[in-house]
């Protein structure tokens, strides 16, 4: 019976946990069908497969909303509309309970529609593996091409363990932030909790994004660029072309400076925004000098529960532009920027405190002296404290901490791990290149020293760039020469000096090279990154300053600094493109450099001034803010004198930076710095979390039933090398087979082969083929029932029963991590009971049982609905005290985890205005959402075997 009128109920077969739906409106090709059990909406093609119309039959209980059954005597039609007649009772079908099912197993078996017992033992072990994956505590952390990195692992736990994920994730270059976005992202959508999601990102990191989350996680994300949005608006007129896609992503700049793009994408339901390079986000206390991209942002995450900001230098454009972040996660917290400043001021105090609990330091009476007024909100909870100090009491100090950055402590809502407690990282070699200047061009001072100007100030279209005879084209080329095997990455400072340094070196060397500027479309740029990337590529990559963020170039050992920008922030963002966790060879920093020109001081005050080439940077703003000036200074007075200034000053000027870099050290390694880092990083719950996850990766259970899915459905699976299995769909039984190309697929189940071999397809109990191939059965009618005949002294009828234990919610309350949909098997005969059943396990039926047509059995006389009926009965009444206990059990669970959690919060936000009240409400809202839908969790059946015994 197809779907035709308003008000007929149905179900989804993909989506079967959203209960019964109802035809809401039907027209322009899409009938609108709600699910009041869970509260979804959906759009559906007209005509779609994957919607059934549920029709109860004669003789079946019909559960009624209230609560209430009734057996069906009659069903009668009018209109495209049932009316199920009871009694004298007539029903409309608008009244059924909306968790019901129709009972399709029952009706298959009566009519004689049976599969073999290897699809009714496959379907059983399919859907225990299912349970056992949706109610992992590792579910969507399982499918990331990655090593098992700790701190991005913990970071990915920690955001998605709040009901609001709101952070700034601020890992210093090369931890991972991109990562740590990605996996955060993956478990949201896995679980459910997120269902739309939007990436901002710089244009020239768009397809650099999507690939990373294709290739590496399996997301594919929607590019929205303009004429992506025309395409939509032509073939669906009126249509918001946001709404066309779950997962988009899109430059930043694209909507913000057009208004009506503006306008659509802040329209788009997102549930979760995600932005990189967030302090390129400009920001002021003057409402009309706000930057569109800004407002975009803003009013984004006032519509989005869910909020990622990205960015390794949070204090960039200093504190107002942190502050302009925070304000974005948090308007409520961070509304006034003086407030804000004398908080920032005050975490000296918190984290010389927190640094002496964690290297087991005796508190002195000033340091508590200051926790009392650090405490002043919860003096009882400090004298609790500190008497458990005092006694030694075991996990005191811990206590202490934990409490201590609860309350005080940025983390709610910044995250940022710094490489002082990292490993993994290269060593960075300093490869300083003087270069003498010949005589005959003693104009290049002057045109090194206007070049430096212009870059800084913004003045370089005054500049014609020539490199044709400059000594430090010659040093590149002899230097490409010398290995042409060595991969080497240059960057300047714009894509006019890159094409200038390109045509000046082909002239001279016919190297392969490859370009990466702003001038270039966005999908070239990507192509000769990626050539760059092959082994047989390109041996030289010449880049702008966009090459410096977000890139990842760890494959090269190389970089060539062809010149040096007064921002050492940016000089710290080239080096990170290489020097990254997981580098596998010491980098090389190469400086070419003029003596006597500007470049040659600037050169010195970077090496022994900042040390920035030997060690990651840290505060580079400060060192713009306070020597920019001079430094241009100076650089004006090579340009403008035939003599370089004294060396005295130039020496000077490095000792002050030196001091300076002294002070900024300690002033960051005793305020937000270290707090951040306690508060970032957990190496023991960050190892539980990898262990669980390497649990699940040397688990052949799931793996083993996948196979065996493939091979039932067609699917060709042939093993090769190293454990390699290449996947052949064209053969099966399903035309397009979900998760697997046309051409095949040549996959791994091995993480390590994943990771060295890009080419090879990485599948985890994450990766789309496992739960589409899962789905494809479980969502059909395969398997629901069958027949055969065991050997045995006495005539006798069994019934097999699969039963599932559903819990009907809104997804994003993740009620699976308490109670995912459970199989109970139940085994009974027609007396009601089955002694023996302990010695019929399904595997002891599955290699006993004797497959026999039904049809014969079925006319046999005295056998019946009635009987199967009975049977069925039989079996809920043995299935019911055991689903109860199921429930209790994860009630249970949820009510320790789930109101500890409000509890937590509760507490905490009397203490720490960091805590949102949404966040606390939205804490509660799941405690009760979830209770509420495991109480009513209600068993369905799934499928059915009927066994004659001694036949």
């Amino acid at each position: 019976m197809s779907l035709s009128a308003v008000g007929q109920r149905c179900v989804s077969e993909p989506e079967p946990e959203l209960g019964l739906g109802v035809v809401e409106t039907i027209g322009s090709g899409r009938i609108a069908v709600a699910f009041p059990a869970t509260g979804e909406r959906r759009l559906y093609a007209l005509g779609t497969s994957v919607l059934k119309r549920v029709q109860f039959r004669e003789g079946q209980s019909l559960a009624l909303r209230g609560d209430e059954t009734v057996v069906i005597d009659r069903v009668e039609e009018q209109d495209g509309l049932l009316t199920y007649v009871a009694g004298s009772r007539r029903i409309p079908e608008a009244e059924i309970a909306d968790v019901a099912h129709a009972g399709g197993p029952l009706d298959r078996l009566m009519a004689g529609q049976t599969d073999e017992g290897e699809v009714f033992d496959l379907r059983y072990r399919v859907l225990q593996q299912q349970a056992k994956l949706r109610a992992s505590p590792v579910r969507g952390y399982l499918g990331g091409r990655l090593e098992l990195i700790p701190h991005q692992f913990y970071i990915a736990q920690e955001v998605t363990s709040r009901s609001l994920p709101r952070v700034l994730l601020a890992d210093e270059v090369g931890l991972g932030k991109t990562i740590e976005a990605c996996l955060i992202l993956q478990r949201l959508l896995s679980v459910g909790r997120v269902k739309r999601a939007l990436v901002l990102v710089p244009e020239s990191l768009t397809h650099q994004w999507f690939v990373e989350l294709l290739r590496r996680f399996n997301l594919w994300f929607s590019i929205f660029d303009e004429t992506r949005c025309l395409d939509v608006e032509a073939s669906e007129p009126g249509e918001n072309p946001f709404l066309s896609d779950q997962l988009a992503l899109c430059s930043v700049d694209f909507p913000a400076h057009d208004e009506t793009r503006f306008a659509q994408i802040i329209a788009g339901e997102w549930d979760l925004v995600v932005v990189d390079e967030a302090h390129h986000l400009a920001w002021s206390p003057d409402p009309t000098a706000v930057g569109r991209s800004y407002r975009l942002v803003e009013q984004l995450a006032q519509r989005a529960p869910g909020l990622l900001l990205l960015t390794a230098t949070p204090t960039q454009l200093g504190r107002e532009g942190h502050f302009a972040r925070l304000r974005l996660l948090d308007p409520d917290r961070y509304a006034d920027f003086d407030r804000f400043v004398k908080e920032t001021e005050a975490f000296g105090a918190v984290a010389k405190i927190a640094e002496k609990i964690v290297e087991q330091q005796v508190l002195k009476p000033a340091d508590q002296r200051t926790l009392k007024r650090l405490f002043n909100r919860d003096p009882s909870r400090l004298a609790e404290h500190l008497g458990a100090l005092d006694a030694a009491k075991p996990g005191a100090r811990e206590a202490l901490l934990r409490t201590l950055l609860d309350q005080y402590g940025p983390g709610r809502v910044m995250l940022r791990n710094t490489r002082a407690a990292m490993t993994g990282f290269p060593v960075r070699r300093f490869c300083p290149v003087p270069l003498a200047v010949p005589e005959e061009q003693g104009s290049l001072r002057a045109r090194v020293a206007r070049e430096i100007e212009a870059e800084e100030l913004g003045r370089e279209s005054e500049l014609r760039y020539n490199f044709k005879d400059d000594p430090r084209l010659d040093w590149l080329v002899d230097f490409l020469q010398a290995e042409p095997t060595r991969k080497v990455l240059l960057i300047c400072r714009s894509h006019r000096k890159v094409v200038a340094i390109d045509a000046a070196v082909q002239a001279k060397l016919n190297v392969k090279s490859g370009l990466f500027h702003e001038g270039l479309p966005l999908v070239q740029r990507d192509r000769q990154a990626a050539w760059f990337a092959e082994p047989d590529g390109a041996q030289l990559l010449l880049c702008s300053e966009i090459g410096s963020e977000g890139r990842n170039f760890q494959f090269a050992h190389h970089l060539v600094l062809f010149d040096l920008p007064l921002n050492p922030g940016l000089v710290e963002q080239r080096i990170g493109r290489l020097d990254r966790i997981g580098q596998t060879e010491a980098i090389r920093i190469h400086v070419p450099y003029l003596e006597g020109t500007a470049q040659a001081p600037l050169v010195e005050w970077y090496e022994r001034g900042i040390d920035a080439f030997r060690a990651p940077l840290h505060g580079g703003t400060e060192y713009e803010h306070a020597f920019k000036a001079r430094l241009l200074e100076l650089v004006a007075r090579f340009g403008h004198t035939r003599k370089p200034p004294p060396t005295k000053e130039v020496e000077a000027l490095i000792a002050e930076t030196a001091t300076f870099r002294t002070a900024l050290q300690a002033k960051l390694k005793q305020g937000r710095d270290r707090l951040l880092e306690l508060n970032s990083f957990d190496a023991t719950q960050a190892g539980r979390l990898i262990e669980r996850v390497r649990e699940v990766d040397g688990d052949l259970s799931w793996r083993r039933t996948l196979k065996a899915l493939l091979d039932h459905f067609g699917v060709r699976v042939k093993e090769h090398e190293e454990g390699d299995v290449f996947l052949d769909a064209d053969h099966a039984y399903v035309e397009g087979f979900p998760a697997i190309p046309r051409d095949g697929m040549l996959a791994t189940f091995d993480r390590g082969r994943a990771i060295s071999r890009e080419d090879i397809r990485f599948v985890s109990p994450d990766h789309p083929l496992v739960q589409d191939s899962f789905d494809l059965l479980v969502n059909s009618p395969r398997g629901t029932t069958a027949f055969g005949v065991l050997a045995g002294d006495e005539p006798d009828i069994w019934l097999e029963v699969i039963f599932v234990l559903e819990a009907i919610a809104d997804s994003r309350w993740h009620v699976d991590q308490f109670l995912a949909p459970q199989p109970l098997r139940v085994l009974v005969n027609v007396r009601g009971d089955l002694p023996e059943a302990g010695d019929w396990d399904a595997q002891t039926i599955a290699e006993t049982i004797r497959a026999m047509p039904i049809q014969r059995f079925l006319e046999q006389p005295g056998f019946n609905v009635e009987v199967v009926k009975a049977l069925l009965e039989h079996a809920t009444d043995e299935a019911e005290p055991r689903a109860a206990k199921i429930r209790l059990a994860a009630e249970s669970r949820a009510q320790v985890e789930l109101e500890g959690d409000r509890q937590r919060l509760a507490d905490l936000q009397k203490l720490n205005d960091h805590v949102r009240g949404e966040e606390v409400a939205l804490a509660a809202a799941r405690l009760a959402e979830t209770t509420a839908a495991i109480r009513g969790a209600r068993l369905r059946v799934d499928a059915m075997r009927l066994i004659l015994v001694g036949g």
